[in-house]
């Protein structure tokens, strides 16, 4: 969120560009891993990142032994899981314009309001004792889904208003994706039964799925032979207001290095990211059960072979015919789309202070949710040495410290903190990584015109 975000900036917001302090940003590589869920966990006395293995503790209920505890409440599971490489890519800017060219492959997986006894039943098993013999009736619609893809963007950014103290500045991206995988699953509402642990006796279920992952669906194994079974487009757009800490003066250069940078105040910036979506309709299939009941008898006897199996299967038992839930061979699977508001304040010299807000909505019951997030972010700041402090609270409810480190070209950060000296048990993580080279406004080699300022001009213009 700093004046040398580059490229990377773009993600939160793409009219950020014409207010870094370089002129030239190239990104070669950057890497974010992240996971954050409130289901299961690792002790913080049982692990150690730098020496990562997994514990085994022995179940109550089963023969079978689990890596992880089970937090004992009955509040809604949340997951959360992104695998993001921004490849190369680079940023330009020309005076008031700016141009932005980047390519990205990512994945994320979510889940969304899962009631607590279903997530018990999916990681502990049907064979939970307590749980037993309890009509449950789940009536909050929850969901799941998963998407992988790659993308290539093309990003402008146009300051339209300059006076006095203050600049506006708009920027948009659009992106070309590229479909790997996708994946969704919508529950309205189920009332169930589980009587012991071969018997589920559902009374209702109202739910949606739709599917295309790069596997062979007739058999345990193999692919499907292609590599994107979907494409898409995507779009973000924001604007940005910058109160000055001088009278803007407009850069007449004739070189882009002698560009003048100016330094503010303070900027608010409002954009919407991730608006789009990936149509899968290669390699694809969507079913839906529309209130109805069944009664699974020894249910731990079926041993599918395949997911079609799987699915005809489902629809027969539903149904009583193993083609009845199908619905389609084709879905669209919508981005992690999210509004997306920074405030960035220079305090003093180097320091400044930076607030953020970002707010995650579905815009399809088939998409990936992000998680909403509030965060509080001191940062030093030079060229050649850059710290974040964030201080962020997660979907509403989870305190995080983290640390950020910029050595001029890389940056390495987190922002839980916490889980690498296990201050608190492990619910997830957060790591990333980049490395990009940069060139700011005003440094031009030696022997190189710097260009004139606007009075400089003004006056010239007036003596000719």
């Amino acid at each position: 969120m700093g004046n040398y975000s580059g490229v990377n900036g773009l993600q939160l917001n793409p009219s950020s560009m014409t207010g870094s302090k370089p002129y030239l940003d190239i990104n070669l590589i950057a890497l974010d891993i992240f996971l954050q869920n409130n289901f299961i966990y690792m002790d913080k006395n049982e692990y150690h990142l730098f020496n990562f293995q997994l514990p085994s503790h022995k179940e109550q209920y089963g023969t079978e032994s689990r890596n992880f505890y089970v937090y004992n409440n009955k509040s809604l599971r949340d997951l959360y899981l992104q695998f993001r490489v921004n490849g190369p890519g680079a940023m330009l800017v020309y005076g008031n314009s700016a141009f932005a060219i980047s390519t990205d492959v990512r994945s994320v997986f979510s889940g969304k309001n899962v009631p607590y006894e279903i997530a018990n039943f999916a990681y502990l098993g049907l064979n939970y004792v307590p749980q037993h013999n309890i009509e449950y009736k789940d009536i909050i619609p929850f969901k799941m889904g998963e998407l992988t893809w790659a993308e290539v963007g093309l990003s402008y950014a146009y300051t339209f208003r300059a006076r006095n103290l203050e600049k506006i500045t708009a920027g948009i991206t659009i992106r070309r994706l590229f479909g790997y995988s996708g994946f969704y699953a919508k529950v309205n509402n189920v009332d169930y039964v589980v009587p012991n642990d071969s018997t589920i006796n559902v009374h209702n279920l109202n739910a949606q799925i739709g599917y295309s992952v790069p596997i062979n669906y007739n058999n345990d194994g193999g692919t499907n032979g292609k590599v994107f079974s979907g494409h898409g487009f995507s779009g973000d757009v924001g604007i940005t207001y910058t109160h000055l800490s001088g009278v803007y003066s407009e850069d007449y250069f004739n070189t882009l290095c002698s560009q003048a940078y100016n330094d503010y105040l303070y900027r608010i910036g409002v954009a919407l990211i991730d608006i789009g979506a990936i149509r899968f309709n290669t390699h694809s299939a969507t079913y839906s059960i529309n209130n109805k009941s069944s009664y699974w008898n020894d249910v731990d006897w079926f041993h599918f072979k395949s997911i079609q199996q799987l699915m005809d299967t489902v629809s027969y038992k539903f149904y009583g015919n193993n083609q009845a839930s199908y619905q389609g061979n084709s879905f669209y699977m919508w981005l992690p789309s999210a509004l997306s508001i920074q405030f960035d304040y220079h305090y003093f010299k180097r320091w400044y202070v930076n607030a953020s807000f970002i707010y995650g909505f579905d815009l399809s019951p088939a998409s990936v949710s992000r998680p909403s997030e509030i965060s509080i972010s001191p940062r030093y700041e030079s060229r050649g040495l850059e710290v974040d402090f964030p201080v962020s609270l997660y979907d509403w409810n989870k305190l995080r410290v983290g640390l950020s480190l910029r050595y001029y070209y890389l940056t390495i950060g987190t922002e839980k903190l916490g889980e690498f000296f296990r201050i608190s048990n492990f619910t997830g993580l957060d790591f990333y990584v980049a490395l990009h080279f940069f060139i700011d406004k005003g440094d031009c080699p030696k022997g190189k015109q710097k260009g004139c300022q606007e009075i400089d001009y003004r006056l010239k213009s007036s003596y000719n």
